[in-house]
């Protein structure tokens, strides 16, 4: 692996920027973790508050395919700014409805809205980065997404003791200020001409790509465990009457752990293969939930976030820039946006079949979650490249120079 100060000399000025803009974004991402809460709070019962998150990853699944060709086609930034304006003005407009139905529905276009940006960051960040600098790039914005998340949780726990509209107000503003920052200091990118700016001519390709399919299914199994700790992970908090106000604290370890420890953890399984170390931690994530077999006190989920964020180490840098290698540089958003419209499946059955099963029976729910690692993981493990395929991260071990890819 590139020394990571040789990376931090190398970054671009619009890579900086980027990342001070995504740290604003990211802690004011208020609403999402809280939402089953609002929803029940709400009156609403656990079932009804997963449709309302399933609703949300429904929107995220169309997002990841407009996403995708906006961001080949009309260029990054716009999308960016598009997604991050509008999304700020639909969660204001989420934060006022009070009927069912209307929550549902705008859960799904504020999800849609919000989510349509994500191709086109991954895309800006390849364009940035070349492929030597780059799980130092990804391993970077971890850093500031998760140190972001190490703050907001808190401060939304704090507010959501008052008023849940604030809440809103916070996350629209965050994202109001993302957008602006995009628009006037972020690349536009080299757009795809229009004959190969199409769907159609991307997923011949993306089919073709064994190696990316495998890790696209395998995305649905790690997205439906992920989902838990926005959705069944804070219900069953507050089902055992544990303080609310301590919820964020639980939440914010995950990105303690991640801004002081990733770095550390990335240099010290350096040696392993890329695919082994990414499945092992959707074993991990997955097998944490089955802790709560042991009880529901308070240190009972501190243990279960140290877990999960122990498998998330593992998997989430490695895994960006993973799948960044197997993408063609025309086809980059696209990629992207294939990948997120697998994670949205993931998720929309995380939220709502997830709900389902912890209102049938929370058990239930543990033990599926575990074997979704074990199946994500087998689906990395059992696929061998071609040798047209070598072009994926074996070649760019984290231990290695960058001159060995």
């Amino acid at each position: 692996m590139t020394p990571f100060r040789d990376s931090l000399r190398a970054f671009p000025r619009p890579f900086w920027v980027l990342l001070g803009a995504t740290f604003v974004a990211r802690f004011g991402v208020f609403v999402v973790p809280f939402l089953t809460l609002f929803m029940t709070r709400k009156g609403f019962s656990a079932a009804d508050a997963g449709l309302a998150a399933g609703a949300y990853s429904m929107g995220s699944f169309f997002a990841a395919g407009l996403g995708g060709w906006m961001a080949d086609r009309i260029g990054r930034n716009l999308t960016l700014a598009f997604s991050s304006l509008a999304g700020a003005a639909s969660m204001l407009a989420f934060s006022q409805a009070e009927q069912f139905g209307w929550l549902v529905g705008l859960s799904a276009f504020t999800g849609f809205i919000n989510e349509s940006g994500n191709p086109a960051s991954t895309a800006l960040v390849q364009d940035l980065i070349p492929l030597e600098h780059r799980l130092n790039a990804y391993a970077m914005i971890r850093f500031t997404v998760n140190l972001a998340w190490s703050l907001g949780p808190m401060a939304a726990a704090f507010l959501a003791q008052y008023s849940f509209f604030w809440l809103f107000a916070g996350d629209a503003a965050s994202s109001a200020f993302f957008g602006v920052v995009a628009l006037l200091f972020l690349p536009r990118g080299n757009p795809t001409p229009r004959e190969r700016a199409g769907w159609g001519h991307a997923l011949r390709h993306i089919f073709r790509n064994r190696l990316f399919m495998a890790l696209a299914l395998a995305q649905v199994f790690l997205a439906f465990n992920f989902r838990q700790t926005s959705t069944s992970f804070p219900l069953h908090y507050d089902r055992q009457g544990l303080p609310l106000g301590h919820l964020g604290y639980v939440l914010a370890l995950n990105g303690v752990m991640i801004c002081f420890l990733e770095f550390w953890m990335l240099s010290r399984t350096r040696h392993w293969p890329t695919r082994f170390a990414i499945g092992l931690g959707y074993v991990v994530i997955g097998a944490c939930y089955l802790l709560f077999f042991g009880g529901a006190t308070l240190g009972i989920f501190v243990m279960t976030i140290v877990l999960f964020t122990l498998g998330e180490m593992l998997t989430f840098s490695r895994q960006q820039a993973y799948s960044a290698s197997l993408a063609p540089e025309e086809m980059r958003g696209r990629y992207s946006g294939f990948l997120s419209l697998a994670w949205c499946i993931g998720s929309m059955s995380g939220a709502s079949l997830g709900m389902r099963a912890y209102d049938w029976n929370p058990n239930f729910l543990w033990i599926i979650c575990a074997l979704s690692g074990c199946v994500g993981a087998g689906l990395l493990w059992t696929r061998n490249p071609r040798r047209s395929e070598t072009g994926d991260l074996e070649a760019v071990q984290v231990s290695k120079p960058a001159s060995g890819g």
